[in-house]
């Protein structure tokens, strides 16, 4: 990729930033308690996510990327409240003004859900086995009361099954008779029914086989350049993220590393721990060489995280003073930040 086409991406996401957020996530972090003994006595946390920060903008993707267990679903749900976050905000303008989700009453909650939907990764443990598929998608609309007459709701979900490439006569087939990608399929057009306007794609194309892959990814790029959507993408494939990403954020045991357009990320990677997952992405020229980063020993608990930089432990170029204090972000241009100490 050119320097030139770095420099237009960078200027298109900056353009697109100067609007307010879609969704602007400010100190997420979510605590899960950790009781011992036989009084249930409260002895430490685990901090999947530990003060997360970043915006979506209308119709961009935003993917988090790093290694199992950093986090990346918990924020994800989190910020939906499938779970409920343990401090931190999140504010919304997809309606008439601003919310912040994590304030809303569960009523409120309820009704905000038209614009806020999960794809979630194994789409067969999404859907539930005993009920046909037309049932799985409009599900949704009628408990909203959206559509209430049976011609209605078999009309909307014959239109959302052609949506997304499934034949409407299957829809009264059980997710045991589906393959594997198109049950994701299912589970996207259930996503879709209530015409949100963000999207949280957790794993969503991770239990696919390649190929198929490659299908529901250009699938739900077409749909969100057809309903103007937003996603946040959660993935630990750095080749499926380059194709789907606006802006790439990685994350480390519950924090934010490196954030950037994906050309940059790809291109300047700044983050040592960034440098090390991209040393490890199969390159297509089978002649091309590169120096790959191999991380020593292994990701430290989240209940008891190291000092400093979380990643001074096992970073390939730490210094003393990584270990007394977590740096940070460091802004490298209008769209490209990194917390290391090493870039201050």
């Amino acid at each position: 990729m050119t320097t030139g086409t770095t420099t237009s991406a960078a200027t298109s996401a900056a353009a697109a930033h100067a609007a307010a957020p879609l969704l602007e996530v400010r100190d997420l972090k979510k605590h899960f308690p950790i009781y011992t003994g036989l009084f249930r006595k409260h002895t430490g946390d685990v901090k999947a996510v530990d003060g997360l920060s970043f915006d979506i903008g209308r119709t961009e993707t935003v993917s988090l990327v790093g290694e199992s267990g950093c986090g990346k679903t918990t924020a994800g749900r989190s910020i939906l409240r499938l779970i409920e976050p343990t401090a931190g905000s999140a504010v919304y303008r997809g309606g008439d003004r601003a919310v912040d989700l994590f304030e809303l009453s569960t009523g409120a909650m309820r009704e905000r859900r038209r614009d806020l939907q999960i794809i979630f990764q194994d789409p067969f443990a999404s859907l539930n086995p005993r009920i046909p598929v037309a049932r799985a998608i409009s599900e949704a609309l009628e408990v909203h009361g959206i559509l209430e007459g049976r011609d209605e709701l078999d009309q909307k979900v014959a239109e959302l099954m052609e949506l997304v490439g499934l034949r409407p006569e299957y829809r009264n087939r059980y997710p045991h008779e589906f393959s594997g990608g198109q049950r994701q399929r299912i589970g996207i057009a259930r996503a879709l029914a209530l015409k949100p306007k963000f999207i949280v794609c957790d794993e969503a194309v991770s239990a696919l086989d390649v190929s198929i892959q490659a299908q529901v990814v250009n699938l739900l790029k077409d749909l969100q350049s057809e309903f103007d959507l937003s996603y946040l993408f959660i993935a630990h494939d750095l080749s499926v993220v380059k194709y789907i990403s606006d802006r790439i954020a990685v994350m480390y045991l519950g924090r934010i590393v490196e954030i950037a357009t994906a050309a940059e990320l790809f291109e300047n990677p700044s983050h040592p721990y960034t440098q090390a997952l991209l040393s490890a992405v199969p390159r297509p020229e089978p002649r091309a060489k590169r120096e790959r980063i191999i991380l020593k020993g292994d990701v430290p608990s989240p209940i008891d995280p190291p000092s400093g930089c979380h990643f001074h432990t096992r970073c390939p170029v730490a210094k003393p003073e990584c270990a007394q204090r977590y740096p940070d972000p460091v802004k490298l241009s209008e769209t490209h930040s990194a917390a290391c100490l090493l870039l201050e």
